[in-house]
């Protein structure tokens, strides 16, 4: 099956150029129209029929003008990435989803992520900062295999004291038997309560934190 791929620049052309040239056939409709009407012989006025009939015409091109400006705020509201899903912002509504993002949002509940390591390590730690990036949170780890690892962040700061509801960013520092540097990636999982359309795109809420469709990895039904 071939598949074709529209650049998002192609896209805003494409719309600019058609809408361009529907103003221009509707700029040309009117001075037809106005020509018409001046250059008609008085004794022989226009048809009331043809006269409606050409009216009706102009409706036309005047709500084709309207769709198509109602079509490009939908391809702006998807976002213009030909990379993502072919699929709706509402298809996603209720399904849980597992995303590569390292912002979560602490409402009082134990909050779960998992480090996604490219080989094993031996140690590692876990570090959680709040909005203002200050650290607040370091949580000690050995033994992690390669691949997914599940974490879970109960709350609490270095102090013991409970964190206030706030987004918090959360970085790990892995390293091998060797010592030497394991990459880490942070993904965390949840349902997608909401989906909001802004002039960046598509937004996906997971969890109180808003996630971009590309930075989805795995749907759940």
């Amino acid at each position: 099956m071939l598949t074709s791929t529209i650049s998002p620049a192609a896209n805003t052309a494409n719309l600019d150029n058609t809408k361009k040239n529907d103003l221009g056939q509707k700029d040309i409709f009117l001075k037809l129209l106005v020509a018409q009407m001046e250059n008609q012989d008085p004794l022989k006025p226009q048809d009331a029929t043809q006269m409606s009939s050409q009216l009706a015409q102009f409706n036309m091109v005047e709500q084709q003008t309207e769709s198509n400006k109602l079509l490009q705020q939908l391809v702006a509201a998807g976002g213009g990435n030909s990379a993502a899903p072919v699929t709706s912002g509402a298809d996603y509504l209720g399904r849980n989803v597992t995303v590569d993002q390292n912002q979560l949002y602490y409402n009082g509940s134990n909050q779960a992520f998992s480090a996604t390591l490219s080989e094993p390590a031996t140690s590692a730690l876990v570090y959680i900062f709040n909005s203002n990036g200050d650290p607040v949170k370091s949580i000690p780890m050995s033994n992690l295999s390669a691949g997914a690892n599940q974490i879970v962040w109960d709350g609490t700061t270095d102090s013991g004291a409970p964190a206030p509801q706030d987004y918090y960013t959360v970085e790990i520092s892995a390293l091998n038997i060797n010592g030497g540097t394991v990459p880490a990636t942070v993904q965390r999982s949840g349902v997608v309560d909401a989906v909001r359309f802004t002039p960046n795109g598509t937004e996906l809420m997971v969890g109180g934190v808003a996630a971009s469709p590309n930075e989805i990895t795995e749907i759940r039904l």
